[in-house]
């Protein structure tokens, strides 16, 4: 699981996910997908996407994850009392505004990467919209 090597902080506060995302543009590939609404991606979603393109993206394509589990979630085991200072890190979490770009892919045509966007949405249960990179003339 994807995860920060060295953390300045372990447990910083929540962030807040108002607004929209300020990087909406494709930066590497052909096809990328965008989030439509708020959440926050666990290590486990971005991995399972991963698995997802490195499975169906063909060999002389290449595909980039755009978003890093950077935050920590953490949680108290059960049947514990409350109190005793903050639980430890059970989880990598990725704050996702709406319109950040998720993923990013190339090598595929756009009838398959439609199919794609739908594969990652199912995955990761949010609206995701599919992007494609505009002709340069």
């Amino acid at each position: 699981m994807l995860s920060p090597a060295n953390p300045k902080f372990r447990k910083p506060h929540t962030v807040k996910l108002k607004g929209v995302a300020t990087d909406t543009f494709l930066a590497f590939g052909e096809y990328g997908v965008i989030a439509e609404e708020p959440t926050y991606l666990t290590d486990r979603q971005i991995e399972t996407v991963r698995i997802l393109l490195s499975r169906n993206v063909p060999k002389n394509g290449k595909y980039w994850i755009r978003v890093f589990p950077d935050m920590s979630y953490t949680k108290r085991p059960l049947e514990t009392r409350m109190g005793k200072g903050k639980a430890d890190v059970d989880h990598w979490e990725a704050p996702v505004k709406r319109g950040k770009v998720l993923f990013e892919w190339i090598g595929v045509d756009e009838e398959f990467s439609k199919e794609l966007a739908r594969k990652i949405s199912a995955k990761i249960g949010i609206k995701v919209r599919l992007l494609k990179r505009d002709p340069i003339f």
